[in-house]
This record gives C-alpha cells, sequence and structure tokens, in this order.
C-alpha cells in the first residue's frame, strides 16, 4: 500500500468513508456525479494504491489498512483518544 496520497485523494477516501458510515455503498459513477468527472483517476490512483477496492457490485470500499489509518486519525469521525 502506498501510503502517499494527494489532498485531492485524501477528500475522495474521506467522502467514501463518510457515505459508507451513512449506510451508503458509493459506485465510481455516484462519486463521479457527485464530485465531477476529475474524480476518476483519483479513484483509479486510490484503486492502484490499495485505499480502495471494489466489490462485485461495483461499490466502492475502503481497504482494510484505509480503515485503519483513517480510525487513528482525530479529525475523520473517530472519537479521539
Amino acid at each position: 500500500m502506498d501510503f502517499h496520497i494527494t489532498a485531492e485523494e485524501e477528500g475522495i477516501v474521506f467522502r467514501i468513508a463518510e457515505r459508507l458510515r451513512a449506510g451508503d455503498s458509493p459506485t465510481d459513477d455516484d462519486l463521479t456525479e457527485e464530485l465531477g468527472d476529475e474524480v476518476r483517476p483519483n479513484l483509479r490512483s486510490l484503486l492502484e494504491k490499495g485505499w480502495i477496492v471494489v466489490d462485485a457490485d461495483r461499490s466502492l470500499k475502503l481497504s482494510t489498512i484505509a480503515q485503519a489509518a483513517l480510525s487513528s486519525r482525530r479529525d475523520v469521525g473517530g472519537s479521539p483518544a
């Protein structure tokens, strides 16, 4: 997994996490509709870097390592330690 992601990629990871917490399972098309076509290269990059995975329904999920990385951050909806 490549932990070096851009600010734009980080924003997308946060958005996917928000939607997943809300019970939504966004697809790349959902995020493109919401955020614009420029999101596609960032989604591809996040997939290649191991931050996101695509399930059988084409829904985007955070990888296990990405979930762990986000859960350790205090500014991403987790409770402070």
